[in-house]
């Protein structure tokens, strides 16, 4: 599982991320995060090859989510559409990851 937070003013998904994380398992924990807005991204490396996989028309070949868990059939969404607010306490999303067939 690889997991990027992004900045809520962040355009595009190919933005640096603020935070990057990987884990065996599906609980993915990122720490000392500042309150403010963000969007995050969370992909299952199922080739082990470090990346997202995509179609030729960009649609993720293997398991993805984002925050808010929008709907892939419009290909995927930008980070405003997938925007929380994250404050002073912890914030625990529920993410659920989607996929399309090869």
């Amino acid at each position: 599982m690889h997991v990027a937070l992004l900045p809520g003013d962040s355009q595009e998904w190919t933005q640096p991320a603020l935070r990057t994380l990987q884990a065996d398992d599906g609980e993915l924990l990122l720490r000392d995060v500042p309150a403010g807005r963000y969007a995050v991204q969370v992909y299952q490396d199922l080739d082990g090859n470090g990346r997202l996989d995509r179609s030729p028309r960009g649609l993720p070949l293997e398991p993805v989510g984002f925050s808010g868990n929008p709907s892939l059939l419009r290909g995927k969404p930008k980070p405003a559409q997938c925007l929380f607010v994250h404050g002073e306490a912890d914030s625990e999303l529920g993410i659920r990851l989607q996929s399309r067939r090869k």
